[in-house]
């Protein structure tokens, strides 16, 4: 019998190493592109129809944050301090403010521009007999000085001089100005609470929420923000001109504080504010879950390498519209149709969502959902 040759065994021993390496776990594990979330059965949603109760709150709303309101004083043309041994040359501005405005201020500012100076000595700026301001400054320099507050009263009277030039005796300290102008920013109700209450059987079967301004008008537009008991953001943005309407689905409790607040410079006259509460007339009135996203998939998806996305199986469909609202920092309306049977996929983001997070399915029509998966996947 011929013997095994150097050729056999080298074969043998190679199918030996791919046959044990093939039940060895490998160097490096796999990974999962996508993090489910949340698997969790729907089942019959649909209401035969919606009650809805309308909760006034004002007739008028004043929102008003820093503006500029008429200016205090003016005087274009140009004046001269200086201060020597000899010469004392000063420049001294009567003003007053309104006793129904003096409350409402948020600022008020001395500005002009200089001309020419010899820069011996500084500018020193007295109101109501006591130095706010004092400072060297070149020719052609504009200032903008702010006046405390609490210094200011109806009647104001602002002085400027010149320090001395020390000694620098052969000659005076010299400033000449121009553009003087004294200006006042005004403030008045740049937030504004409101309290309701819900019933117990209104909490039971709360659908949405809908606050309702009859009419908006923006004198000066800035961001408003619309706030449910301090926590829930309804609404955050600039809006519009004329009827107003936005909505939420959560954060509702028996007892509520609705607030509007101007995030930034503005003036609105807002009327008629109400909220108006929608309760189902039936108890599978809509469908709604929580979940939570790990703060550190939530910075992936805020950096753009993740995504979220709901999958919701449709058994049975209906005529009327489904709705469906992720409730993360604010309400984010991702779908509005009627779907046909089968699976439907939506999509968020890191800047839709948070944290802590709702999900509601809602329709006036009778709807029958399988399972609902939300989970996170790569970009």
């Amino acid at each position: 019998m011929k013997g095994v040759g150097i050729p056999e065994i080298v074969i043998v021993l190679g199918l030996l190493i791919v046959l044990i390496a093939g039940f060895l776990p490998s160097g490096a594990p796999s990974q999962s592109k996508e993090l489910l979330l949340l698997s969790k059965q729907a089942g019959p949603i649909g209401a035969q129809g919606f009650n809805y109760d309308h909760i006034p709150l004002a007739s008028n709303l004043i929102l008003s944050k820093g503006v500029d309101g008429s200016p205090l004083f003016i005087k274009n043309n140009q004046v001269e301090v200086a201060k020597g041994m000899i010469t004392t040359q000063e420049q001294e501005i009567e003003f007053s403010i309104p006793s129904t405005t003096i409350d409402e201020l948020s600022s008020a500012t001395l500005s002009l521009t200089i001309v020419e100076t010899n820069e011996y000595g500084p500018l020193k700026i007295f109101l109501n007999n006591k130095e706010i301001w004092s400072d060297l400054v070149e020719a052609s320099e504009s200032l903008n000085i702010p006046l405390p507050l609490e210094d200011l009263s109806e009647s104001n009277l602002i002085k400027i001089t010149a320090g001395s030039s020390g000694w620098k005796i052969w000659s005076p300290t010299y400033y000449i100005l121009e553009k003087i102008q004294i200006k006042e920013k005004l403030t008045s109700g740049e937030e504004a609470n409101f309290n309701f209450e819900l019933t117990d059987e209104q909490l039971e079967k709360f659908d949405r929420g809908r606050i309702y301004i009859g009419n908006v008008n923006p004198i000066i537009q800035g961001e408003l923000a619309i706030i449910l008991n301090d926590e829930r953001i309804i609404f955050r943005g600039i809006p519009g001109k004329a009827s107003f309407i936005t909505s939420f689905s959560s954060g509702a409790q028996k007892e509520n504080t609705l607030t509007f607040k101007l995030l930034e410079d503005g003036h609105y006259d807002l009327r008629n504010l109400e909220v108006i509460i929608f309760t189902a007339t039936n108890s599978t009135g809509g469908f709604s879950t929580e979940f939570t996203i790990p703060v550190e998939e939530l910075s992936k998806m805020r950096a753009g390498t993740k995504e979220g996305l709901i999958e919701i199986e449709i058994l049975e469909t209906s005529e009327n519209l489904l709705e469906i609202i992720l409730s993360g920092e604010t309400d984010t309306e991702l779908y509005n149709n009627i779907p046909e049977k089968g699976k439907i996929s939506l999509k968020f983001t890191g800047f839709e969502a948070t944290k802590d997070n709702i999900l509601t399915i809602r329709s006036s029509g009778e709807y029958n959902l399988g399972t609902i998966n939300i989970k996170l996947v790569e970009k």
